[in-house]
């Protein structure tokens, strides 16, 4: 998947992004560096920005050492102001572009007057644009770990590519009408759930690893990359395609 690196400070500032998100974005380094991180995000995104970039009290033991240093995992999706031409662009809703981003913020042990505190020193991390599925499935060109599935806005399933028999034992008649959450293990169901609504928030979003129940009563690890297809004529959404790559 292509991407780029920022670096982002505690107040949202940028810091340093890499030259590759002009190939991402149409925005180039110089223009960006400097600025606010804010005025390239969808306005309903600088929230979950703002949350990525806040360190919550419960995400560290208490530190003993002055001077030692923490980081705290981050991944989440924002959409960022993208001015490539169309052509180029690749899945954009209103000019912005859904990118899947994961690092960490690094965290510093300081001591004021003999009291130690957290310090936040910043994000870095890495902003990947999610592959698009071509929604024509005889131009789908999978590898033999991966199928494809249509789904209803509810994840109920409406087509699987015929590979699913292969990986999972399940024709794909079987469970046709089914909802993807009666076939996931229970402890992966509120995980799914929350990349289901990031997906219908912000049409595009990369699951988390989870387990999908196979026909002989076992599981198989699944990762699923999923978009929303719009009605070309409405403009409203029409229905979920994933990408899913089996992983066990």
């Amino acid at each position: 998947m292509d991407g780029f690196i920022f670096i982002v400070s505690p107040e949202g500032k940028l810091l340093y992004i890499s030259e590759t998100a002009s190939v991402i974005l149409g925005l180039s380094q110089v223009e960006m560096t400097g600025n606010d991180l804010a005025e390239y995000l969808h306005p309903l995104d600088v929230e979950d920005m703002r949350q990525a970039l806040t360190l919550h009290p419960t995400e560290l033991p208490p530190p003993n050492d002055a001077g030692q240093e923490f980081t705290v995992r981050r991944r989440f999706f924002i959409r960022m102001r993208c001015v490539l031409a169309k052509r180029n662009a690749g899945l954009t809703t209103a000019g912005f572009k859904v990118l899947h981003c994961s690092g960490h913020l690094k965290v510093r042990l300081v001591y004021t007057d003999g009291f130690p505190h957290l310090q936040n020193m910043g994000l870095i991390a890495a902003a990947y644009a999610l592959p698009t599925p071509n929604t024509n499935t005889t131009e789908v060109r999978l590898s033999r770990d991966m199928f494809m599935f249509r789904a209803s806005l509810d994840l109920k399933l409406i087509f699987l590519e015929g590979r699913v028999a292969e990986l999972t034992g399940h024709q794909p008649q079987e469970i046709i009408e089914k909802t993807l959450y009666q076939l996931v293990h229970a402890a992966d169901a509120s995980e799914l759930r929350e990349c289901h609504e990031i997906l219908l928030n912000k049409s595009q979003v990369t699951t988390s690893y989870y387990r999908l129940l196979t026909k002989n009563g076992g599981w198989v690890w699944i990762q699923s990359y999923a978009t929303i297809v719009h009605n070309s004529r409405s403009s409203r959404p029409n229905c979920i395609v994933s990408l899913n790559y089996v992983l066990s």
